[in-house]
């Protein structure tokens, strides 16, 4: 007999599946290539790539709740080494975003839409930056704007996620 517990999460495989570059999932055989070739598994031994999927074939949707999914750099050293080209970067996004899509927001996540609300720009940019940027011919970025931005955010409610977000995991550091 299949609970409703069982399709929620064969749903949230599903969805995954369906995705773009989702079905690739289905061709990993656990051989670990993924994990050995990744520099955050590297250094940081609880993150392993290979386990990441795992749980998604076995329809663990608690992927989509984990923190440490977030570490990952999208470097595509996994993908490069997988014997069977999963493309696995794309499905820890898919991942990142089925996360988001549950209320799954790191902070590093809300102080980036924090900037973006503030500055219109994920990060502030430095003095350093500029130099640089002078010193290789950029053109000069500008000044955001503001108005446009924040006002694009709030009709399609990212403004209003940012709060919720915010609510749920106390707001700001300083607050």
């Amino acid at each position: 007999m299949v609970t409703k517990d069982t399709m929620s999460s064969l749903e949230v495989r599903n969805w995954l599946l369906d995705q773009p570059e989702g079905e690739t999932l289905l061709r990993c055989y656990q051989c670990g290539r993924c994990t050995s070739a990744c520099p955050v598994a590297d250094i940081e031994p609880s993150f392993n790539p290979r386990l990441f999927l795992q749980k998604i074939l076995l329809s663990d949707e608690l992927i989509a709740e984990e923190q440490l999914v977030w570490n990952c750099l999208t470097c595509e050293q996994c993908e490069v080494r997988c014997p069977e080209h999963v493309k696995i970067p794309h499905i820890l996004i898919l991942a990142k975003v089925r996360g988001l899509m549950k209320g799954n927001v790191p902070a590093a996540a809300l102080d980036r839409a924090r900037n973006i609300l503030s500055i219109g720009r994920s990060l502030e940019v430095s003095s350093p930056m500029l130099k640089t940027r002078e010193k290789m011919g950029l053109p000069d970025l500008g000044t955001p704007p503001m108005d446009q931005i924040v006002a694009m955010l709030v009709d399609i409610g990212i403004v209003g996620k940012i709060e919720k977000a915010e609510s749920i995991y106390g707001g700001t550091e300083n607050e």
